[in-house]
């Protein structure tokens, strides 16, 4: 038992200490949310990205079931688990953290109401037990895959490592916090129920009664959480912390409105949120692909600050997997740190032309704002010269990206189906491909060559338009072919579209003879276009050639289009 004289003792001291944890924890609170502004304020220095918000209420299904039932999160099943448990108990131990406020002060206080009832007690035995088993097990998992040799096997290769370790060590404290503050309480106040302590009773036994060190440990737990706020709030740039709020926007601003991913037909070029055309381009006013972060959308902005850095991009990637220099990950966290590198620079208003020339902090004569300039931090100047793609030197001064690594993309979309968070890696590629095509003319000789043979030819082989039906003379079966055999689709049921390799590629063609064989057995009334048919363009699009890819749709659409006027009513 304690004396009258030790309990006045004790509460000064607690009391101290509280005020002293709680005065400290207040200064990280600001810091971090000095950190969330300056994330806001980068992330809306980005493009318009149009259709992101509507419809509501399917986005926020999407968004509810992948964070409740971690449906992405579940493909590496382990993981999946372990990080789920350390997801609710992080979002469900905020009400604990800020408990500990008063615990520190008085180790009795609990919330009024509901703090001392069998639910409440059995929620904070829970999260404590699940908190502290899934971020070691996630510890476990980060060294069993750590990027020893051969690194390239590891999904960890790339990832910083001291935000990674900060972070699972400030997650495993705040979990056992949960556990021996509650431990600690039930050891001083012998007040426990089996049914909701269970776990905490048996740690109760190893500990002594003692009121100061409930204090401590819940000023520990304080503390520890302060730490985290403090940290992130000083570097946006840790992704395996910010995940933790940016992911829920990022999942419900997704491209697809249905919750699917980023794949099928590429997005749009855009500038200023408006979709360009041959016709309504503007060269001299409009962004034609991402030339400079800035150039790239809001969402993409958000999408890099929401890398967690896992990997799991990287180790389903087939270019990062057969030795070529692209990671999707290390792509990511590139454009990442040079955005928010960068930051300074656009907050206050610096801008530059497509020749490298200050347009945004110079007078009306043109001339620049030296003051204005020198108050950007110096780091900030250099970020602003860096160019997007080019060489990288391995350097601060070479480009952010490097040419080889951009075009080592296969635009396959592994990347983008095993994302956790839904980051649209390939929209982001594309669009620094389309800069580089249209503005630069920089890109791998091979594709001169493509883009010469689909805009003379039609296909990229360059070969020869007639040789389209060359297939068809090879089949004992008759196929009409509109132009040549037909001239109206009155009395056919479909138009089967060949397509460049099913025409031209011998391996292709074995395919399209079978599906032909097949439309015949079922006695399906179909056609072709023959020589009508033009390449899709699509090949020209990811390449980042989008004008192409738009003047070739367009003569598709057109051919498909007259077609269908010779028998509207079957138009289908």
């Amino acid at each position: 038992m304690l004396t009258k004289g030790e309990v006045t003792s004790l509460s000064a001291t607690t009391i101290t200490l509280g005020l002293i944890g709680a005065l400290i924890s207040l200064v990280c609170w600001a810091n971090f949310g000095r950190g969330v502004s300056r994330i806001a304020r980068t992330v809306a220095q980005g493009q318009p990205a149009p259709g992101r918000f509507f419809p509501f209420f399917p986005r926020l299904w999407t968004m509810l079931k992948e964070f409740l039932a971690h449906t992405r999160m579940n493909k590496f099943r382990t993981v999946g688990w372990a990080h789920w448990l350390v997801m609710i108990g992080f979002l469900g131990g905020f009400p604990l953290f800020f408990e500990a406020y008063g615990q520190s002060i008085n180790p009795e206080f609990h919330w009024p109401v509901i703090g001392n009832t069998f639910g409440w007690h059995l929620w904070d035995e829970i999260l404590g037990i699940g908190t502290v088993v899934g971020i070691v097990t996630l510890i476990i998992i980060r060294q069993l895959n750590h990027p020893r040799v051969p690194s390239r096997l590891s999904r960890f290769s790339g990832s910083r490592f001291v935000p990674a370790y900060t972070i699972e060590a400030i997650v495993l404290v705040e979990g056992l916090g949960m556990v021996f503050v509650k431990a600690g309480k039930i050891a001083t106040y012998h007040h426990s129920n089996p049914g909701s302590d269970f776990f905490t009773m048996q740690v109760a036994k190893l500990l002594p009664a003692s009121p100061t060190m409930v204090a401590v440990f819940a000023l520990i737990k304080l503390l520890s959480g302060s730490l985290f706020l403090f940290l992130v709030g000083n570097n946006v740039n840790w992704g395996v912390a910010w995940h933790r709020f940016a992911a829920f926007p990022n999942i419900f601003f997704k491209r697809e409105a249905d919750g699917g991913v980023a794949l099928g037909p590429l997005k749009p070029m855009t500038s200023g949120g408006r979709a360009l055309t041959m016709e309504t381009a503007d060269p001299d006013n409009d962004a034609f692909g991402a030339g400079k972060i800035e150039d790239f959308s809001w969402k993409a902005l958000l999408d890099f600050t929401t890398c967690t850095e896992c990997g799991r991009c990287q180790s389903q990637c087939p270019a990062w997997n057969t030795g070529k220099p692209l990671s999707p990950k290390i792509l990511i966290m590139s454009l990442r740190d040079h955005a928010y590198e960068k930051a300074p620079y656009l907050l206050a208003g610096g801008r530059t032309d497509m020749g490298g020339e200050e347009v945004g902090l110079v007078d009306a004569d043109g001339n620049e704002l030296t003051a204005k300039l020198e108050a950007i931090p110096e780091a900030a100047r250099a970020q602003a010269q860096r160019p997007l793609v080019g060489e990288a030197n391995g350097n601060e001064g070479g480009a952010v990206i490097d040419t080889e690594t951009l075009w080592s993309c296969t635009n396959c979309g592994a990347c983008v189906e095993q994302c956790p968070v839904d980051i649209e890696h390939v929209d982001h590629i594309v669009d620094m491909r389309r800069y580089q095509v249209l503005i630069e003319s920089d890109f791998p000789s091979e594709l001169a060559g493509l883009f010469k043979n689909l805009e003379n030819k039609g296909n990229p082989w360059g070969q020869s338009p007639s040789a389209r039906t060359a297939w068809i003379d090879e089949m004992d079966i008759h196929i009409p072919v509109y132009g040549k055999d037909v001239d109206s689709f009155a009395g056919f049921e479909y138009l089967f579209w060949v397509g460049c390799a099913g025409a031209y590629e011998d391996r292709a063609k074995k395919t399209t003879k079978a599906v032909a064989e097949l439309l015949d057995v079922a006695a399906v009334n179909f056609l072709v276009l023959g020589e009508g048919e033009t390449c899709t363009g699509d090949s020209a699009r990811r390449a980042g050639n989008e004008f192409l890819f738009q003047m070739l749709a367009q003569q598709n659409i057109e051919q498909v289009d007259e077609l269908f006027a010779t028998a509207p009513h079957q138009r289908k």
